[in-house]
């Protein structure tokens, strides 16, 4: 164990909830809403959160070194993502709106609340990573990740190229396991919205290997904000 640059004794004495993420839950809040998955209580529950890690006392945010790396080299196409499906469901309504006009259908739907909406869920994820406190990555990680890639344990899969999630998860897992330690009782939670890896087909609870894992130190996976939101008690 290597977290020699981590405040651990500072962020145990505080003594408030930690939050570890990955790339893909805090892209998720910018994702194209048009999305079927994207759900408003999610992202509600994300602001909440915000708020409370900006507050520097109700909740800690820690973000691997990995998933700072991967929120910089994939946030931009995330955000043209959206800002193109917003564009083209504009046209899509359009057309609508004009077919519906030939049979006597008046009106045009209205999208203008939609107006900078790629921008103000782009600024909300920047104050997010922002607000969030790193969790460097030791020196042993990238070792420990490439045995569980060859071990084909949890988060790794046959047949995928699971080396960056499992940089991710033995960050945390270093640094949870030093957290507790040093003597940190509260709530720990690790979210994915990466059910398939973490939780399986069905989605419900994680794989046996690392729920075992997990349990060790006292660590919690759940598969959205909103649920991360609850399990932490905000």
């Amino acid at each position: 164990m290597s977290t020699a640059t981590t405040d651990i004794a500072g962020l145990t004495a505080l003594g408030a909830p930690i939050l570890c993420f990955d790339t893909c839950t805090v892209l998720d809040i910018m994702r194209d809403p048009t999305r079927e998955t994207v759900r408003d209580h999610e992202q509600r529950a994300a602001l909440d959160l915000l708020a409370a890690m900006e507050t520097g006392t109700k909740l800690i945010g820690l973000v691997a070194d990995q998933v700072r790396l991967e929120f910089n080299n994939n946030a931009n196409a995330v955000e043209d993502e959206a800002a193109r499906a917003l564009k083209k469901l504009g046209a899509q309504l359009a057309r609508m709106d004009a077919v519906a006009a030939v049979f006597g259908g008046g009106g045009r739907t209205d999208l203008q609340h939609f107006d900078g909406h790629v921008i103000r869920s782009r600024a909300i994820v920047n104050r997010w990573m922002a607000a969030a406190k790193s969790a460097p990555q030791a020196p042993e990680i990238a070792a420990r990740a490439f045995q569980r890639v060859i071990q084909v344990r949890t988060p790794a899969r046959q047949g995928k190229d699971s080396i960056k999630d499992c940089v991710v998860i033995e960050s945390y897992l270093d640094i949870v396991s030093a957290l507790r330690a040093a003597g940190l009782t509260s709530t720990v939670v690790f979210v994915s919205s990466n059910t398939r890896d973490y939780a399986g087909e069905t989605g419900r609870a994680l794989k046996p290997d690392m729920a075992a894992e997990f349990a060790k130190i006292g660590m919690q996976y759940v598969p959205n904000l909103a649920a991360a939101k609850y399990s932490l008690g905000l």
